[in-house]
């Protein structure tokens, strides 16, 4: 589910695009990976969590505010969530008495977790092979918008 992904961008990595109601009544697992914005805050909240299968896991390592907290807590007591992990809260910094850490299967992270090594490394070369893209003209992979009227000719 993204509302601002193309059916081309679909194609090309051979997924169905559906909406929000379909992948919570279908999903086993369901990673967030999004932007915040007022159009997703609580993107996840009681009704959302209602629509899930029963023993969902999810993971957010996106924003903390795209889940309503007391909605995914609710969810753990009752079984319809069978695990949650995230690495980010909706207010930060986390407190030794938050809610999640009540739960065995919930895994909680600094948002740091994607500083390996490895994870490192690739954002340079991707940062070095759009770099590159832009010398020779072309389109950056990464790149928010393929046109600018701010861009100095070279």
């Amino acid at each position: 589910y993204d509302p601002n992904v193309d059916q081309l961008t679909m194609d090309t990595y051979g997924v169905k695009k559906v909406e929000l109601d379909e992948l919570l009544r279908t999903c086993d697992v369901i990673c967030l990976c999004a932007s915040l914005n007022e159009d997703n805050y609580h993107m996840l909240s009681f009704e959302e969590v209602e629509k899930m299968k029963n023993g969902v896991y999810i993971s957010n390592s996106a924003r903390g505010a795209l889940v309503d907290e007391q909605a995914v807590v609710e969810g753990l007591e009752s079984g319809k969530i069978a695990g949650f992990a995230t690495d980010v809260l909706e207010v930060e910094p986390g407190h030794a008495d938050h809610p999640y850490l009540r739960f065995d299967n919930v895994i909680v992270t600094p948002h740091t977790s994607a500083y390996t090594m490895e994870c490192l490394e690739n954002m340079g070369l991707k940062c070095v092979d759009d770099i590159e893209k832009a010398v020779r003209g072309e389109c950056p992979d990464r790149a928010v918008q393929p046109v600018s009227s701010s861009v100095l000719p070279l």
